[in-house]
């Protein structure tokens, strides 16, 4: 056994120790210049997209830089360019739980771009202003807001020269610049598909009193109803979630005798209503009681549930959200602009009329 004396010393924190080891500095353009054997403006310049540059003076410094490990600073570059390549992305959590590849949608055409998005939660819609100080705090090139902006919001990003896009809502008394689904032809659809074989009675399931997506649906279905001569027996404002769905609908649905008609503002309560109907009040579905929902999200369509939706057209929306907000911030475009995206009916088992021929499932 070793003596005390014989064992390995304990190393010394004390003042006179040396510290922690630093960690090795990241190269820079400077090192790859010695290495290439160039000026380290050169260097610069085979990084700057157009700069001309000798093809083999540009093999030798990218070979430096592979050797290295070097890429330049999008930091330093922005300093030059006044662009950070940063795209700010606002989003709550109501839209990101009814279509979570939204984000992976946006962030593939952001990147397509050359830029990265930086993304702030926020649980619901409102009281956005700190959300937009903390965005506007990295010099973003714009924002991209799939939640809707206070007036003190917008008006902050006007003052700072920051475009702003929102995703999927409108704010029309701001004017500003949208990409937004029809929510409301998208509902008036599929209301006329309800309502060609009889409807009974029909119940309006709406989202959260503060959701604009919410009224603009609600209007919608109201609006096709009365086209067809038809007055809701109850409109209840619901949560967008599948337990709020479920739950609703055994208070709305239970001892009504007859045919009955659910319409939901989103999906994730159409399907709660769905199973309310299966395991908690022994109806049919659809023939005692029909369901639609909106959004038509990858559950709608599982054999369990097969639901009558309106399907959003996320892809394109995300492709046009990032191209308006490049025209914005590039300034080839006038802000202001609204581009409504048309939905598509989703025909399912959950309604009583036939699915057409050739009608996607």
């Amino acid at each position: 056994m070793a003596s005390q004396s014989e064992r390995t010393p304990r190393p010394n924190h004390g003042e006179d120790a040396a510290g922690p080891e630093r960690r090795p500095a990241r190269p820079t353009s400077y090192d790859v210049a010695q290495l290439s054997g160039v000026s380290q403006s050169t260097v610069s310049r085979v990084f700057r997209d157009g700069a001309p540059v000798a093809k083999s003076t540009r093999r030798k410094v990218e070979a430096a830089a592979r050797a290295l490990n070097y890429s330049p600073s999008r930091i330093a570059r922005s300093l030059i360019t006044q662009r950070t390549n940063l795209v700010g992305m606002v989003i709550t959590d109501p839209s990101n739980r009814a279509h979570p590849d939204i984000l992976l949608h946006l962030g593939h055409e952001i990147q397509e771009t050359g830029n990265r998005m930086l993304v702030v939660a926020l649980p619901r819609d409102g009281e956005t202003g700190q959300a937009l100080r903390d965005i506007l705090a990295y010099h973003v090139d714009g924002i991209i807001s799939s939640a809707s902006l206070d007036d003190a919001s917008l008006e902050m990003c006007a003052l700072a020269r920051v475009p702003v896009v929102l995703f999927n809502r409108t704010q029309p008394e701001w004017q500003a610049s949208a990409v937004c689904c029809d929510h409301v032809g998208g509902m008036e659809m599929l209301v006329r598909h309800l309502v060609a074989t009889p409807a009974g009675r029909v119940t309006l399931l709406g989202g959260p009193q503060w959701s604009p997506v919410g009224r603009d649906r609600l209007h919608g279905a109201m609006s096709g109803l009365a086209r067809a001569g038809i007055t809701p027996a109850a409109v209840v404002h619901g949560d967008y979630t599948f337990e709020g769905g479920r739950q609703a609908a055994t208070g709305l649905l239970s001892g009504h005798d007859g045919p009955q008609t659910v319409i939901a503002a989103n999906d994730a309560m159409a399907l709660g209503v769905i199973d309310a109907c299966r395991f908690d009040l022994g109806l049919r579905v659809p023939e005692d009681v029909a369901v639609a929902g909106f959004d038509d999200i990858a559950q709608a369509a599982w054999p369990s549930y097969r639901l009558t939706t309106v399907h959003q057209p996320v892809r394109r929306m995300a492709a046009a959200t990032v191209r308006m907000l490049t025209e914005l911030v590039d300034g080839t475009a006038e802000p202001g602009e609204l581009r409504l995206m048309p939905p598509e009916l989703r025909i399912r088992a959950t309604s009583r009329a036939m699915v057409p021929a050739g009608q996607p499932a």
